[in-house]
């Protein structure tokens, strides 16, 4: 089941982050943030959880933004105003919960989300996350470019930018 995201989840949520970041090295960066704060984005549009047999599962977020390299292609790739742009983001799934369909449920919402607010549907992922990559490709995203991002710590990140079917 797929249901808006509550306070009451966090906890939850945090703790998946912080299992993905151990087994995937998602998030690639926090920076000063924490896990907390990572999925907890101040300009979110809606968040929402996957719920198995009573427990949080997975999480997503919509957002008006991502990487500004990110949102300068998806709007020129797709003649649009970055306004527009809706961006699927902190997508995690509990490493227990991999291999049942739990991501794809949560892309497949957020993206009737996007379309229910007019958005058009994008995303960036790093290059490295070849399981985020590749459920994308065979979900039917199509490839709109990549670029590369750089951080303030002087490190940078190989993203790859796409927009949903």
């Amino acid at each position: 089941m797929i249901r808006p995201r509550t306070s009451d989840d966090l906890d939850d949520c945090a703790a998946i982050a912080a299992d993905v970041h151990d087994v995937d090295g998602y998030p690639s960066f926090l920076g000063d943030d924490t896990l907390l704060t990572f999925i907890t984005p101040p300009d979110a549009l809606g968040a929402w959880v996957a719920i198995d047999d009573d427990h949080v599962v997975g999480h997503v977020v919509l957002r008006p933004r991502s990487a500004p390299g990110s949102v300068t292609l998806a709007a020129r790739e797709l003649g649009v105003s970055s306004k527009q742009l809706g961006f699927v983001a902190r997508l995690l799934v509990a490493p227990t919960a991999r291999r049942r369909g739990v991501a794809r449920l949560l892309v497949e919402h957020v993206v009737h989300e996007a379309h229910h607010r007019n958005l058009h549907a994008v995303l960036d992922v790093v290059t490295r996350d070849h399981a985020a990559i590749a459920l994308y490709d065979a979900s039917g995203w199509r490839k709109l470019g990549s670029h590369t991002m750089t951080l303030r710590s002087g490190g940078s990140l190989d993203l790859v930018v796409y927009a949903a079917p």
